[in-house]
């Protein structure tokens, strides 16, 4: 009697763990596509800038939401560089985006983000959500949603 209930509970363990290959390869393609997100983020919260822009890729999209003068879709890991320079610029150094949450399907990550600045007496405190297009192990396309648009964003240049 044991014997049979050890053979199947074997049988039942080693049917239960076979993932159909289907499944496997979506499985290993989140975790490729979580592992360049977080070195993304990681190397954002360490404001390594050259790490960020190595997760990238060289014709990245990025489309930044809102109706403010740095908003619009930037082309290029040139010019979106110069692009984020701005914020940084108007900012005294100061702006930097925090991730709450973080999820994926396919080849996107969503993330729930909260954009931070101050300059003198004025400060930006702005939850939004970002979208990742990840593909070939590098950020493909990037679209951002800011519940404040960033024309609230008045931070003057120097």
């Amino acid at each position: 009697m044991f014997v049979l209930l050890k053979s199947r509970l074997k049988k039942y363990n080693n049917s239960k763990r076979k993932i159909n290959p289907q499944k496997e390869r979506r499985l290993a393609m989140k975790s490729e596509i979580m592992k360049v997100y977080n070195a993304y983020t990681e190397a954002l919260l360490k404001g390594d800038f050259k790490s960020v822009f190595e997760t990238m890729s060289d014709n990245i999209v990025w489309h930044m939401g809102g109706e403010g003068p740095l908003s619009g879709i930037v082309k290029g890991k040139e010019a979106l560089g110069e692009r984020l320079g701005e914020f940084i610029k108007r900012s005294n150094g100061t702006f930097r985006v925090i991730t709450n949450w973080a999820a994926s399907n396919d080849c996107f990550v969503v993330a729930s983000v909260v954009s931070l600045a101050e300059k003198e007496d004025q400060k930006l405190n702005d939850p939004g959500i970002d979208l990742f297009r990840i593909e070939n192990g590098k950020i493909q396309e990037v679209w951002t949603f800011a519940a404040v648009s960033y024309t609230h964003l008045t931070l003057p240049t120097t």
